[in-house]
């Protein structure tokens, strides 16, 4: 099965956090074994790149970039205008960057990876946390 992960879902698990949970934890392992796709939208390694720059959380963004880019299964999906067309009929969610990932998920029509208790009352949208 494949995913649409949120910042703190791949930030997470690329810090180890144990914040991630086991089921969650599940599909970054299933990932890294070749099983399943985990699409990163765009915003979430801009967030990441803003994270790190702000220092709230220690970790090598660098690292983090080479690996998206070097796998098969860590997929970056560009905000283009199939996304951005999504993104003009989602109304329910008002933070820019929660929209994009909203609207990547539902372009793609995957379920997110996410914490967001406002992204996971959507009824719309399938969430795993």
């Amino acid at each position: 099965m494949n995913f649409v992960t949120d910042t703190h879902a791949l930030l997470w698990w690329f810090t180890n956090n144990p914040k991630l949970g086991t089921n969650v934890s599940a599909i970054f392992e299933k990932c890294e074994k070749g099983e399943n796709v985990i699409f990163v939208p765009s915003i979430v390694i801009a967030e990441a790149l803003s994270i790190f720059d702000k220092k709230r959380i220690s970790f090598n963004f660098k690292k983090l970039l080479t690996k998206i880019n070097d796998s098969e299964n860590f997929m970056l999906i560009a905000l283009d205008y199939p996304i951005l067309q999504k993104m003009v009929s989602l109304k329910d969610i008002p933070e820019l960057h929660d929209k994009i990932i909203v609207s990547t998920a539902k372009y793609l029509n995957l379920p997110i990876i996410t914490k967001d208790k406002k992204i996971q009352r959507l009824t719309n949208i399938k969430t795993i946390w």
